[in-house]
């Protein structure tokens, strides 16, 4: 949940750096590639700059003491477990001492499996290693929990994520309509009785040649980010107290009923927070993810 936190933190700059970036009014072309080059382009190429970063980061990092010790180098897991220790305590103590690292039974089998699938060079030996590391997922007793997550997952990335790719636009409608009453199925789409009257070339060169969003677009995605933040921290704080359970049903009722009622009220701004409640499904992503850590066995995960 503390990885979710720093994520959520991470979110909120980013509508204030697309306010910066996206809502220019420059382009230019590369001739050899044929493309116009605009501002959202440029949005993409800073988002993905820290992911850059942060992949450059991990290679001076060591690899995980788990995975070094299933291969079978105890010396270096152990090193690692030391310089992680040290790391945490900011040298402040004494040196960790670790004389010898313990299998446990699921350890030994996971070891054994790599063991075998190394007896076999190339394609085969990396479809045998998934096979035997995906398969239980799909056998009992298993194969129903592993159904509900997958289930649980993708109704919450559906919602949450597929979502999220129209919630920009049809904020930018509703602002750009300036209606008292509407729904938001009219603000994105054209009355039949009104599409007679618009001249459809106009529209799109208009929509072609508009690159600025409405800044009551970015000032929502803040919030929702904000939401996200926060939400993210108490759900960390809690989630030991209550539990997994009692979250992810008041989240998912919650969200549900929001978006049931975002599509008959047609107060604009109302629509606007109900979508917003709607969008905070991905809060489960995490909690389903944390309740599967102790759905399956250490070998399997």
């Amino acid at each position: 949940m503390g990885a979710s936190f720093v994520f959520g933190i991470g979110c909120l700059m980013l509508p204030a750096i697309a306010y910066f970036v996206i809502n220019q009014e420059w382009e230019f072309t590369i001739p050899l590639v044929g493309m116009v080059y605009r501002p959202w382009r440029l949005f993409l190429v800073v988002c993905g700059m820290p992911s850059l970063v942060c992949g450059l980061a991990l290679l001076r990092f060591p690899e995980s003491p788990k995975f070094v010790f299933m291969q079978g180098k105890k010396d270096e897991a152990i090193e690692t477990i030391q310089w992680m220790h040290k790391l945490n305590t900011s040298g402040k103590e004494a040196k960790l001492q670790i004389v010898s690292i313990i299998d446990e039974t699921e350890a030994q089998q996971t070891k054994a499996r790599r063991k075998e699938a190394g007896a076999t060079k190339g394609f085969v030996a990396l479809m045998k290693l998934m096979w035997n590391q995906t398969a239980p997922l799909f056998m009992t007793p298993y194969l129903n929990k592993t159904a509900i997550v997958c289930v649980l997952q993708f109704g919450i990335y559906l919602t949450s994520n597929g979502m999220y790719m129209f919630f920009p636009y049809i904020v930018n409608r509703i602002a750009e309509i300036k209606m008292d009453r509407t729904t938001a199925c009219n603000a994105v789409r054209f009355i039949p009785e009104e599409l007679a009257a618009v001249n459809v070339t106009e529209v799109l060169e208009c929509d072609a040649q508009s690159q600025k969003l409405d800044i009551s677009t970015y000032e929502h995605s803040f919030i929702l980010e904000l939401m996200y933040a926060l939400g993210f921290a108490v759900i960390g704080l809690v989630i030991n107290a209550v539990g997994k359970l009692p979250i992810l049903v008041f989240v998912f009722v919650s969200c549900g009923v929001s978006g049931i009622l975002m599509v008959y009220i047609d107060v604009p701004a109302l629509v606007i927070w109900l979508y917003l409640i709607l969008l905070t499904c991905g809060f489960c992503i995490s909690v389903v993810n944390a309740a599967t850590i102790d759905l399956f066995p250490t070998n399997l995960r």
